[in-house]
């Protein structure tokens, strides 16, 4: 005689035994590593409620319009701020890049009217930033020089470059540029219209690209690794190399900056030596707003994403309520101190 086991019993989780499950799952979300980023997206959804509470009326002041100018406004910043990102989560810094945008500008500017085709033109602009990064990574990877130290050197030598290119603002008039950096697809009728620009696409794309290297790749778990600042013990103990990581970040924070340089010409349609004069800190800050540990080892690249977005809404809160462009530095300023605060509390809880 067989007896047939009994089919397992499936039944929905009973209201007491949900309770604990969402309590686990909200403490993730709770959990040291997770709270500046859930800071950065709480700031900005209240700053967008106090902007439809002040500006809604007849026009939702949120809108896609809203988002399609800030990512336009704030393209080259996000390029800058993702490279920046790689280099801050291996405790580094790249006071390098608002030079380098500069440089990119006025070469762009320079070499278009000598007749250089434009293509051409543009993979120089991304090489100029690749080499000022390769420079500050072989000072920081192979002479043991302290990044601020190597970075400030490459900052003053792109300065210097800018003013032997040119010290007068030169105006890009070719028109095949031209026509890239006026090139968009438009949506919506009316007041409401909304547009996607080359500018943001590529922008997106770097963002997607980066989150694809930090969060799947060997690389990226090997620039989180080098952050932790153990003298790359932990790595060793995860079957990970650090190697050239230290070089290979500042590498890509440069050639962030040359793009950067060339969707700031698409922006201007110029080059001037003093473009780009404190772009560096305005990288860092949006940073460190999107959650990235200045001591390195934590933070997310989409955190940068939405850092910059609301040092973007920052702007247009000011400019809405006809105050003073100086003030959007003071609220960035309060705003970054917040978080420069919580890193600490959470660094001191790691700590313990």
């Amino acid at each position: 005689m067989t007896t047939t086991a009994p089919a397992p019993r499936t039944s929905t989780p009973s209201p007491s035994e949900k309770k604990p499950m969402v309590r686990r799952r909200l403490g993730r979300f709770l959990a040291p590593e997770f709270l500046p980023i859930a800071g950065t997206i709480l700031t900005f959804v209240i700053m967008l409620g106090v902007g439809q509470a002040r500006y809604g009326g007849e026009r939702s002041f949120i809108s896609m319009k809203l988002f399609s100018n800030l990512l336009q406004d704030n393209a080259y910043l996000l390029v800058l701020a993702i490279g920046m990102t790689f280099v801050i989560l291996t405790g580094g810094i790249d006071l390098s890049v608002g030079a380098v945008v500069a440089l990119v500008g006025l070469v762009i500017a320079t070499l278009l009217p000598m007749g250089v085709p434009l293509p051409v033109v543009l993979v120089i602009g991304v090489l100029i930033g690749s080499t000022f990064g390769l420079l500050i990574g072989v000072l920081v990877q192979y002479f043991n020089i302290q990044p601020f130290i190597a970075s400030l050197a490459a900052m003053f030598l792109a300065r210097g470059l800018c003013n032997v290119v040119s010290v007068q603002s030169v105006a890009i008039k070719d028109e095949g540029f031209a026509s890239l950096a006026s090139w968009s697809v438009k949506f919506g009728e009316g007041r409401d219209i909304w547009k996607i620009n080359l500018s943001m696409i590529v922008a997106l794309a770097v963002l997607a690209f980066a989150f694809y290297v930090l969060h799947y790749t060997r690389f990226g778990r090997t620039v989180y690794g080098v952050g932790v600042g153990d003298d790359g013990n932990a790595i060793q103990l995860m079957g990970l190399k650090a190697g050239r990581t230290k070089l290979w970040v500042y590498v890509i924070s440069g050639t962030c900056a040359g793009i950067a340089g060339i969707l700031f010409a698409f922006y201007t349609k110029s080059g001037f030596n003093l473009t780009g004069i404190g772009m560096e800190l305005d990288a860092i800050a949006a940073v460190v707003i999107g959650g990235t540990l200045l001591a390195g080892g934590g933070g997310y690249v989409l955190g940068t994403g939405v850092g910059v977005l609301v040092y973007g809404l920052i702007q247009v809160l000011i400019a809405r309520e006809g105050l003073d462009s100086w003030w959007t530095k003071v609220f960035i300023g309060v705003v970054l101190l917040g978080f420069v605060i919580l890193q600490r509390v959470i660094v001191t809880r790691r700590k313990r």
